[in-house]
Parts: C-alpha cells; sequence; structure tokens
C-alpha cells in the first residue's frame, strides 16, 4: 500500500505519540538501551523514524535504514513486549555513566523505582502498538535496501567470475590482454580496479605464478561477497517473519483500532503484511 503524504504523515504522528507514552514512562524508571547507551529505549527505536521523516540520503542516515538494523530492531521489539524491563542489548545492565568517586553514606544508593503490574502492562501494550505501526512503515526501507544491495553484490560477483575466468584462460595460455582489460574497467571497487591495471602494466601477468595467484584472490573475494548476500538474505528473511509474529499478536489490537475508526492503520498493516506473505511464498 503506496501511502499520501498525508496518510503517511497520519502514520508517523500517530507513532510519534506512541512513542512520547513510552519515553515518559521509561524516562521515570530509568528503562535505558543498554550496552553504553544510556538513552531510554523507545530513543533507540525512533532514531529509525527520525531517519525516515528527515529524508536524510548521507551514508549515516542510509545505514539507520538498513535491513540488518530493522531486523533486529524488530526483534528487539518483539523482546521488550516479553520482557518490558529489561535492556535489549547484550550486557545491558544500568551502568553510571560517571567516573568520579562517591561517598557511601545513608540514602546514597537508592533503589530504582519500579513500575507496578498496571504500568508494565501499560509499556508492553505501548510497544505493541508501536512494533506494529513500525514494522509496516519501515518494511519499505528494508525492502529497498535489500534489493538494492543485492543487485551490487551479485554484479559484483558477475564481474569478479568473468575477470577470474579471463585470468584462468591466460594462464592456460588462451586468454588476451583486452579481454582482461575490459573485464577490469567493469569492476565497482575503485581500488581493486587501479591495483588490477598496475598488475597489466608492471608485466606481471607474464608469469604464471601471479596470475594464478590473482585468480585465487579474485575467488576469495566471490567468496566474501556471497557471503554477504547470505547475510543480507537472512536479514531481510528475518524482518519478514518478525514482521509476521509482530502482527499475529496484535489482531485483537488492529480490530479495536478499526472499531474505533482507525481504518488506515488497519488498511495499511494488511497491505504491507500481504507483500510480506507473497515475499516469503515465493
Amino acid at each position: 500500500m503506496k501511502l499520501s503524504a498525508k496518510d503517511q504523515e497520519a502514520i508517523v504522528s500517530l507513532l510519534t505519540r506512541i512513542y512520547m507514552d513510552i519515553l515518559a514512562i521509561e524516562e521515570e524508571y530509568q528503562l535505558f538501551v543498554g550496552d553504553g547507551d544510556f538513552r531510554p529505549r523507545i530513543e533507540y527505536f525512533h532514531d529509525a523514524v527520525r531517519a525516515f521523516t528527515s529524508g536524510d540520503d548521507s551514508a549515516e542516515g542510509n545505514a539507520r535504514l538498513a535491513v540488518e538494523l530493522l531486523a533486529y530492531d524488530l526483534s528487539c521489539l518483539r523482546y521488550i513486549q516479553e520482557m518490558p524491563l529489561s535492556p535489549f542489548k547484550p550486557h545491558g545492565g544500568i551502568m553510571s555513566p560517571r567516573t568520579d568517586i562517591m561517598t557511601a553514606g545513608p540514602g546514597v544508593l537508592a533503589p530504582p523505582k519500579r513500575p507496578g503490574r498496571d504500568t508494565r502492562q501499560r509499556l508492553c501494550d505501548l510497544y505493541e502498538h508501536y512494533a506494529v505501526l513500525y514494522a509496516a512503515l519501515l518494511k519499505p526501507f528494508a525492502d529497498k535496501d535489500f534489493h538494492a544491495r543485492l543487485e551490487d553484490l551479485n554484479q559484483d560477483v558477475q564481474d569478479l567470475s568473468a575477470l577470474a575466468h579471463q585470468m584462468e584462460a591466460l594462464a592456460d595460455g588462451k586468454g588476451s590482454i583486452e579481454a582482461i582489460t575490459a573485464a577490469i574497467q567493469h569492476l565497482e571497487d575503485g581500488d581493486l580496479r587501479q591495483a588490477l591495471l598496475a598488475f597489466l602494466q608492471q608485466q606481471k601477468h607474464k608469469h604464471k605464478d601471479n596470475v594464478k595467484k590473482l585468480v585465487t584472490f579474485l575467488k576469495q573475494q566471490v567468496k566474501g561477497k556471497d557471503g554477504q548476500i547470505a547475510s543480507i538474505e537472512s536479514a531481510h528473511m528475518n524482518y519478514s517473519l518478525n514482521q509476521l509474529g509482530i502482527f499475529e499478536n496484535s489482531k485483537d489490537m488492529l480490530k479495536k483500532m478499526a472499531m474505533q475508526g482507525t481504518n488506515l492503520v488497519g488498511k495499511f498493516v494488511e497491505a504491507s503484511l500481504a507483500e510480506t506473505r507473497r515475499e516469503i511464498g515465493r
């Protein structure tokens, strides 16, 4: 479902209202991200919403909307619904950011406030609302990052494999420098391209051992790219599975929202899930 600018603004506005409600609770009870990040947990997730609304095309902005991070976000959002008082990063216990020595005495180590049962349930409900909208809103960015990077990596694999094939032919006395030069020019990596052109200019290709070593190097590069492809594919699948899991736990919530007249949310989430199911079924 492609949102109009007005509908997109409405979804982001709803997410922001939920964010503010969660923020108030997490600040009061010091529920932090963990692992050295002393912000309320919701700030970490809302960084991605901020990147989404900013239209930031910088490397940093794009990185926050990478499929690996977004898939991790969904797994953390599901975890928080099950463990509403826990940090979600490894070794994420709360530690003081200060390093100066404190004098012990009565009242210095005040016990942290602990939310009651009603507050914990409220926090779970808020995160449930937030997660289902977050997953649907950012799915197009997870998909975009996945497809763009996969296309680039597959092209790199194709170009590197073609060059390795040409080099193997050269080692067997069948290749041509012209074909190899053309294959090198197709490589996307500028540093590698220059290094390989220097390899030819320095006549290193005339020694069979040098060529064999280069072929081994190129095949290692292909293997590394294949590993990156597998990692990205796994992250994209994890995003889809986590989104479906979030939806399954939120059906009652979505029905309630529809009864309250919030039809845009239900239609938006359903359309996003339909796309996810189609992708998994391929």
